[in-house]
């Protein structure tokens, strides 16, 4: 390899690294509702983007880049987020550079290994939101930084002189960086000042505000210059969306000082897929950041540089959230190549290594003494083994968490093509979709294609009581079966008043969550099946006093449709769940229900006082035609126990149906 590009071949190899893990099975899981936004939104005019951004709580920056890159590559789930994947590279490269410059060769391959491989930057290099490329933008914020810090240094004398005009493009790089990533996310604002007192404390360190030999005003004026362009430019931008911004979250419980501390470190070392078993290689990580502070090297301003990075940003957030939960892990990844910064000068001062050609060099460092090269070198070839094992155990600490991101759905996001899945596999023309939760649609929208009335509930918020139970009766009355689609209903209806009508007036039919989403099928109309007495005591303590099934004839597709009335006869003292089977030919489960037989948990029943549930049993696609019945019966949901009928079976028959053949389409 050529002499001049030989600097280049780390940043290239962990660009490349960390690309190929972020493109691997980029389009695996779903888009989730932030995604389902942000990809709808990225599609509209940039003048309707700006608007709906600020709407929904961000600048508008992200939103245009993402409305040019889906131009170019179309809206799919893995276009949508190569961009993420892109800036998530450009970051670990970047990273290995800023470590190398900072720390040495071995501290800046370390850096940009950790990036590479770092779980949490996977996680939102295979996103289409904002954060990676706030991550990179604070990266380019602080390299920019320190380049012009560097250009604009009073050199020594016999030093030589560096030309007055170098330091301009890396003010305009950094003032660029900044505007930008404060046109990404209002939270940026935080990583910004940060960078702009770090620059300020440096200028003040050198001695220009004690009559040094050069003029203090000539890089303090500019460098105010520009933030207060910067402050110009994101001052009103922040004022305009400060309503939407104090009510971001209904939540007021406040998030604790040391469950931010923790979790940040748990997330920045091992990810969002962390499990307890990973947790004895936080102890590395921690070891790691305390050597690189407490033992730092030829640069100690440059470790408290990556410091600041990384811990002004985290006492923002704990500040912010002491009196509103505004913490998530996510507005803090920009603070993450900091973290792996820290880890590479960590290891570094762990194994005595620093970078041999500047070891070589007799040089000027940020305490003013001059150092040595022998004994560095020596120590450098005495602990030659120190990057490989560094390296090995950031290699082996990322292993499980990775793997359960690419692999485990119990770690993936919201899966709203499973939804739109099961909606689409049994739903027909006169059917809807109930969108409890503002902002569902466009999401939903991405993934089923299929005409179906889509009703978002409620309309406003606060939810308008009278109005939305209008709307549930007109929708009742003109659909057949009902798809209740929640995503967070506690904040769009706190008070359960969509829920609570329809555990009135409709059958609930099948629930189901796909991670943060939950499904609930509902059957609309009337049992329209006679009214029963069977008055049958299961187990001695709850009676069925009366039900109605029906209808009579179904097709498969179908739902039958159950009306029952309970009794408590003594007090329930546990938890009881109603279970529903439809028996084939042979007595075989072809489908079921479980829940709760009744809106009110039975350990709330009072004694003799009836209670009505209402539930239904969805009859499979697949049915072939025949008889069949329904029969019920109450278990123990801890235990699995079920109550038993006074001739001692477990299961009553409430109900004889036909299936006849499927509809023809």
């Amino acid at each position: 390899m050529m002499p001049r590009y030989r600097p280049l071949a780390a940043p290239a190899a962990f660009f490349l690294l960390a690309l190929a893990l972020r493109l691997y099975a980029i389009d695996r899981q779903s888009l989730w509702y932030d995604e389902g936004l942000t990809v709808a939104l990225a599609q509209r005019p940039l003048a309707q983007i700006a608007r709906d951004a600020a709407a929904d709580v961000h600048p508008p920056l992200y939103y245009w880049a993402l409305h040019a890159w889906v131009a170019l590559f179309g809206a799919s789930e893995a276009a949508a987020r190569s961009l993420s994947a892109l800036c998530g590279a450009l970051t670990a490269a970047l990273t290995c550079l800023i470590g190398r410059r900072w720390f040495g060769s071995a501290a800046g391959a370390l850096s940009g290994l950790a990036a590479a491989v770092s779980p949490f930057a996977v996680h939102y290099g295979q996103e289409a939101r904002m954060y990676a490329l706030a991550g990179l933008l604070a990266t380019l914020l602080w390299l920019a930084l320190e380049r012009w810090l560097a250009a604009t240094e009073e050199r020594g004398p016999g030093t030589g002189d560096r030309h007055p005009g170098a330091a301009w493009p890396w003010l305009l790089l950094y003032a660029a960086a900044a505007l930008a990533a404060l046109l990404t996310h209002y939270f940026m604002a935080a990583f910004v000042a940060t960078a702009a007192a770090a620059g300020v404390a440096t200028l003040h360190r050198r001695g220009w505000f004690q009559g040094g030999r050069s003029p203090p005003w000539s890089s303090l004026v500019p460098f105010t210059l520009a933030h207060l362009a910067l402050a110009a430019a994101y001052l009103p931008l922040v004022w305009g969306s400060r309503a939407r911004l104090e009510g971001w979250s209904l939540a007021k419980e406040p998030t604790g000082p040391l469950f931010i501390l923790s979790d940040a470190l748990r997330v920045f070392a091992l990810g969002p897929t962390a499990a307890p078993e990973d947790w004895p290689w936080l102890a590395l990580f921690g070891g790691l950041l305390l050597a690189a502070l407490l033992r730092p090297a030829l640069r100690p301003a440059r470790v408290w540089f990556a410091a600041a990075w990384l811990l002004v940003p985290l006492a923002a957030i704990v500040l912010l959230s002491l009196g509103q939960p505004y913490y998530r892990p996510r507005f803090l990844l920009p603070a993450l190549p900091a973290f792996h910064l820290l880890l590479g000068a960590g290891a570094s001062a762990v194994g005595g290594l620093v970078d041999p050609q500047r070891a070589r060099r007799t040089q000027r460092p940020d305490n003013g003494r001059q150092l040595p090269s022998r004994p560095i070198l020596r120590a450098l070839r005495a602990r030659r083994g120190s990057p490989l094992l560094a390296a090995t155990l950031l290699l082996l600490a990322a292993i499980q968490p990775l793997a359960r991101e690419y692999t485990d759905p119990r770690f993936w996001r919201d899966d709203y093509r499973g939804v739109a899945q099961a909606i689409a596999a049994t739903a027909r023309a006169d059917d809807a979709v109930l969108l409890v939760g503002p902002g569902q649609r466009e999401v939903l929208d991405y993934y089923l294609r299929r005409p179906l009335a889509r009703y978002p509930l409620p309309r406003v918020r606060p939810l308008d009581r009278k109005a939305t139970l209008a709307e549930l009766e007109r929708i009742a009355g003109a659909h057949r079966r009902l798809y209740g689609v929640y995503y967070v209903p506690y904040e769009a209806d706190p008070a359960g008043v969509i829920q609570g009508w329809l555990r009135e007036h409709a059958f609930r039919a099948a629930s189901r969550w796909y991670g943060g989403v939950e499904l609930v099928v509902y059957e609309l109309g009337a049992a329209s099946g006679p009214e029963r007495a069977p008055e049958a005591s299961f187990g001695g303590q709850v009676r069925l006093a009366r039900v109605a099934a029906g209808p009579a004839e179904l097709r498969p597709g179908d739902a039958l449709r159950v009306e029952a009335t309970w009794v408590a006869e003594a007090p329930v003292t546990g938890e009881l769940l109603l279970f529903a089977h439809l028996l084939g030919p042979g007595g075989k489960i072809v489908a079921q229900f479980d829940g709760s037989p009744a809106p009110e948990p039975p350990a709330r029943w009072r004694a003799g006082a009836p209670q009505r549930g209402r539930f239904a049993v969805l009859v499979p696609s697949g049915a072939p035609p025949g008889a069949y019945r329904l029969v019920v019966g109450l278990y123990e949901p801890a235990s699995g126990r079920r109550l038993t009928l006074p001739d001692g079976a477990d299961a009553l028959e409430i109900a004889g149906v036909h299936v006849g053949e499927a509809e023809r389409e």
